[in-house]
């Protein structure tokens, strides 16, 4: 692999792909269609053709209950992870595609997505839209050799809350109980096991990629319920 690290902090791109042999890192604001193209095309000229994309960007939010919650806070969560997902998935699919060549497209969504813990109801929305993204984009790509794959993460050892209090537009003050939040992710795993699931799924057809299968039983409890419903009568 050539890797491109995208990040609106660009230094801390930098960083991160100097412990990568023959990375890159490049400014890339997920929110901003011009950023998107303007990253791919440097990455593409550093590195070639582009093969894999794993759109990953996102930020915890608010924690407020949904009738408590600002406008510009929704509306900033859903620029960062849906639409800055949209964004990436559009323009990288597109440019895969083109190439010709075999790849595989991953999104970051969540397992709050599937059942969101109390005061998530937001951070959940955003993650269950890019689960329907992938799901979509999967059928797109059925015969043309591209894999798809979502990403639903149960706790991992992040910096998504720091990130969060730290590049807040002006007008979303930091609410919510955030700290439990951290909490949550201060007991999580290892995000280099979330690196090599990650990995070892490029170039095979498994869609669904979970971190903890221990949450099994939330899965099976939503969709019970759902089954239960539809045939009630």
């Amino acid at each position: 692999m050539r890797v491109a690290v995208g990040d609106i902090d660009l230094a801390g791109a930098e960083r991160v792909a100097a412990g990568i042999n023959g990375a890159s890192g490049v400014k890339l604001d997920v929110r901003d269609e011009a950023s998107w193209i303007a990253a791919l095309d440097l990455a593409e000229a550093r590195h070639g053709p582009l093969a894999v994309l794993v759109s990953n960007a996102g930020i915890a939010g608010t924690t407020l209950p949904l009738r408590e919650t600002p406008w510009d806070d929704w509306k900033w969560s859903r620029e960062v992870t849906l639409d800055g997902t949209f964004l990436g998935l559009s323009h990288g699919s597109r440019r895969i595609v083109a190439s010709g060549a075999p790849g595989h497209i991953i999104a970051t969504a969540s397992m709050a997505a599937i059942a969101p813990p109390p005061g998530m109801s937001i951070y959940a929305a955003m993650k269950a839209g890019v689960i329907s993204l992938c799901e979509g984009l999967l059928q797109e790509f059925a015969n043309l050799g591209i894999g798809v794959s979502v990403l639903l993460p149960g706790p991992v050892r992040t910096k998504l809350v720091e990130s969060n209090v730290s590049r807040a537009p002006s007008g979303v003050p930091e609410v919510g109980n955030l700290d439990v939040f951290a909490e949550m992710l201060r007991n999580g795993i290892d995000p280099t096991l979330v690196g090599t699931l990650v990995a070892d799924a490029l170039g095979t057809d498994r869609f669904w990629l979970f971190t903890h299968p221990e949450l099994e039983h939330r899965i099976d409890a939503r969709f019970a319920g759902m089954k239960a419903d539809l045939h009630r009568g």
